[in-house]
């Protein structure tokens, strides 16, 4: 948008490192480090604050809970607001009641972003009239495509935080039952969380050590996975899993649970498997069938590689930049 003749600002709430490249034209405002405190309140006043000096066209505002502040920070400002849900809305918050409030809240925003017709089909017909699907854009460069021309390993891999959501305990469940049948796999997970330790106990408990493997987060994670021979996705829910889609966009066969997102970009059995959620058996299944069929495994690959299309940037850029002008001009 930049390159378009937009000026952008990101507003952090937080200080952090940034895991992707921004372009050097990004304005970068970070709340507490202006302000000093973790006050909430004052914290909310002072984005207020600025939001209004800044004279800005259009905010966006990304997650539910900064959504709600957001809306707070922007009432009786006349400045549109568009909030993003980037989860399932129906798990996330996991609180009930920020559930609540974020449900009336969004009854305020001027445009509700959303990442799959599953999601918006959770909200108010109000929220729904409003809201508009659009997925994450893909953007993996020369690596679109390429899984389809490397020499493959036994190998099935994963990419996904280790936190409950994510649910890689039953990947590695349905991995130990595929591997008596394979004892020439290997599986990675590659990610970082709270269930490292659980997840450590469980492999050593099965005496999976030298078959499973949790190497943490790499910046390079596409490069690591074009030799694997399936990608796996195994969460209990999703807004639209980046992980899932790229996987798809490098050329892998990928399994995935039938988790928002999933739902919208794989065709069973044409482009990937879709497997119910936290269901080992299935999973299992799913990997025997791939391990048995090098002709499906290819077709669902090349399948796969062809998302690129749907997801192209420019694509994805053009639908927010029609939804954006829409409000604006009042449409």
């Amino acid at each position: 948008m930049i390159r378009d003749g937009y000026t952008v600002k990101v507003i952090l709430y937080y200080e952090r490192d940034f895991f992707y490249l921004l372009d050097e034209g990004v304005e970068i405002i970070e709340i507490e480090k202006n302000t000093g405190t973790k006050n909430v309140f004052v914290n909310t006043l002072w984005f207020r604050k600025y939001l209004i000096d800044a004279k800005i066209d259009m905010l966006i505002s990304f997650l539910a809970v900064f959504n709600i502040l957001a809306v707070i920070a922007t009432a009786y400002t006349k400045i549109p607001i568009i909030v993003a849900d980037r989860n399932d809305p129906s798990k996330v918050p996991g609180n009930v009641i920020l559930r609540m409030c974020r449900n009336v809240v969004y009854n305020f925003a001027n445009g509700v972003i959303l990442q799959s017709e599953h999601n918006r089909e959770y909200f108010s017909k109000r929220v729904q009239k409003k809201s508009k699907v659009i997925y994450n854009p893909l953007i993996i460069g020369e690596n679109a495509g390429k899984a389809l021309t490397v020499k493959k390993e036994k190998c099935i891999v994963s990419i996904g935080r280790l936190i409950p959501q994510k649910n890689q305990k039953i990947l590695i469940k349905a991995f130990v039952q595929f591997q008596k049948n394979h004892p020439e796999y290997i599986l990675i997970i590659y990610g970082e969380g709270s269930e490292r330790k659980m997840l450590e106990r469980y492999i050593a408990d099965n005496n999976m050590e030298k078959n499973v493997f949790l190497p943490g987060q790499k910046k390079d994670v596409l490069n690591e996975i074009l030799g694997a021979e399936v990608f796996v996705l195994s969460s209990n829910y999703e807004g639209m899993p980046n992980a899932l889609a790229e996987a798809m966009g490098v050329g892998l066969p990928v399994i995935s649970t039938k988790v928002s997102g999933a739902t919208d970009l794989i065709i069973d059995g044409e482009n990937g498997l879709l497997i119910n959620i936290n269901d080992v058996d299935e999973l299992y299944l799913a990997l025997e069938r791939y391990a048995a069929d090098s002709e499906l495994r290819n077709k669902c690959a090349k399948r796969a590689a062809e998302i690129i299309e749907l997801l192209s940037v420019d694509k994805i850029v053009k639908q927010w930049e029609m939804y954006i002008l829409s409000l604006v001009n009042g449409e």
